[in-house]
């Protein structure tokens, strides 16, 4: 078992003090949006070594089967499949979609062709499916809502634009004209105007309002036009959501734990300053209104195993109690108090923050927590309650 350093990651929707915390350092008033627990080649975790300390990447690839298992080797090659985030979210991420698998290796081997010193939209050729588990309350936007419910919200901003955008939704079996439409159109001043008025007089926990917060981190931005035809998602801690491909979404705000496949793949069409590929989202997203996802989950008194279609990771969730995680590469993330892992005759112990990488080839680990603790891991395994 190796103790992992945390790759930090400062964009400016991050808090300030959420992650630093968590790490037990002080804040120094810079925003640290996600902690990184994992092997993705651009930001990889470290391990301690003879000569100080070594990327997660490189070691593995040094020992894959000792690491991963030969099963994980034969179906993913000598490559963690899944990365561990902490996001901490003072305000909107962007609107964006994440590939399919044969959508992100076109793309990423179109661009790697040369796309004449333009932005890559694709920075690794796999896919980025994920699930978010909320520590603290969180608000996500994931998912095309009901078209009419959607209507609704824009004909009470009153405004001409907003008629014609609701009328169009009305006569729609999909948001795809509608977002074709905001995304490169955007509204007028008169509507984004009646947005922030009607949006936040509105309830909290309704879209009109969430929209409203949206646009108010970022003024005349189409993103928050779409984010009204998004589902609003308010998890309470504990509850998560699963973003498969091509699902629109954004995280508004809150601290949770994310796991996923390991890539960096994110096109973005809103919200955001970073690079966004407003053509790419349109052809990538799915328009069909649907519920968010959320994964299935099994139960065993503090012991849960939240799972979803896919099978590159699945997340273990250990609340004061004790689970063993089976032969698999683990990261083991005690969340809160302190958590005690035992695996190969070896035992470690974890306070708030820290984790633990335990290769494959030392089988089953006992995880016992004093607090919460959130264990990594493939779906091919199943814990023991």
């Amino acid at each position: 078992m190796q103790r992992l350093t945390p790759t930090l990651r400062h964009y400016d929707w991050g808090t300030t003090d959420d992650i630093p915390r968590l790490l037990g350092f002080g804040p120094d008033g810079t925003p640290y949006a996600e902690a990184w627990w994992g092997a993705h080649d651009s930001a990889p975790s470290w391990v301690p070594d003879e000569h100080g300390h070594m990327p997660l990447d490189e070691l593995i690839a040094k020992h894959p089967v000792d690491m991963l298992g030969a099963d994980a080797v034969a179906r993913w090659g000598a490559r963690l499949p899944y990365l561990l985030k902490v996001l901490a979210i003072n305000k909107p991420l962007s609107i964006q979609v994440h590939p399919t698998l044969e959508q992100a290796r076109e793309g990423f081997a179109r661009e790697q062709r040369g796309t004449g010193g333009a932005p890559h939209s694709f920075l690794d050729p796999f896919h980025k499916p994920e699930m978010v588990v909320a520590i603290t309350p969180m608000r996500v936007l994931a998912g095309v809502r009901d078209l009419q419910e959607t209507a609704e919200d824009l004909r009470a901003l009153g405004t001409a634009r907003a008629d014609v955008l609701a009328g169009a939704l009305a006569r729609a079996d999909d948001a795809e004209a509608f977002l074709a439409d905001v995304l490169t159109r955007g509204a007028d001043h008169d509507t984004y105007a009646a947005l922030a008025r009607v949006g936040g007089a509105s309830a909290p926990g309704t879209s009109l309002r969430a929209a409203a917060d949206a646009l108010a981190h970022f003024p005349d931005d189409p993103g928050a036009i779409v984010a009204l035809a998004l589902n609003l998602v308010e998890l309470e801690p504990g509850e998560a959501v699963f973003t498969g491909a091509g699902i629109l979404h954004s995280y508004q705000s809150g601290l949770g734990v994310e796991i996923m496949a390991n890539s960096d793949n994110v096109v973005r069409a809103g919200l955001t300053p970073k690079h966004i590929n407003v053509p790419l989202l349109l052809s990538l997203a799915n328009a069909v209104p649907a519920m968010a996802a959320r994964p299935t989950e099994w139960r065993d008194g503090p012991v849960r195993r939240l799972e979803t279609v896919e099978d590159e990771f699945a997340l273990t969730v250990v609340n004061e109690g004790k689970a063993i995680v089976g032969e698999d590469p683990r990261i083991v993330l005690c969340v809160t108090g302190t958590a005690t892992i035992a695996a190969a005759g070896e035992v470690k112990n974890l306070t708030a923050g820290q984790a633990l990488f335990v290769r494959a080839s030392e089988g089953d680990a006992e995880i016992s927590a004093e607090g919460i603790a959130a264990v990594a891991h493939t779906a091919c395994r199943r814990a023991e309650m």
